[in-house]
């Protein structure tokens, strides 16, 4: 069976395993999310969570939220991650191109997305470029609202 991309619309035992451990290999110091977390996620209109399955494993996830400036209607690609034994293979790709395909469907002008820097996200910046994301000059500025998340604002 070939590799697919799928929106999630229920939170199933199966998917909530893959991200338990998806999630960590994108930051291992944060925690991984609850079932209300998840949930509220899946129930926020604005946000579209995708997975990538390889036959029946799941083996990627990224986040799409669409939202509205005065000047832009913005898709921002959040938390995407490629296990380990599946990077390399395309995955990354085709997560990207799904996300892209969400922005443009809900009316997104521009698509950004947020990328740690160093030798283990080289790749990942390669793919990035190739698809045509062109790196900004800006800094992310982040203060933590809530104390339950203290020490995360030096996460990716």
């Amino acid at each position: 069976m070939p590799m697919r991309i799928e929106a999630v619309t229920k939170l199933t035992p199966a998917i909530h395993e893959a991200l338990g451990r998806l999630l960590p290999q994108l930051n291992a110091k944060l925690p991984v999310p609850d079932l209300d977390r998840f949930n509220r996620l899946l129930n926020d209109p604005d946000v579209v969570l995708l997975i990538a399955r390889d036959g029946e494993t799941i083996v990627g996830t990224t986040t799409v939220i669409v939202y509205t400036t005065p000047f832009w209607i913005k898709a921002r690609l959040d938390e995407m991650v490629v296990d380990e034994s599946a990077r390399g293979k395309g995955v990354g790709e085709a997560l990207v191109k799904a996300a892209l395909d969400v922005g443009r469907e809900r009316g997104a002008q521009v698509a950004e997305l947020q990328s740690g820097r160093g030798p283990a996200r080289a790749a990942a910046h390669k793919l990035y470029e190739r698809i045509g994301f062109k790196i900004r000059d800006t800094d992310v500025f982040r203060i933590s609202l809530s104390p339950s998340r203290r020490g995360s604002e030096r996460g990716p």
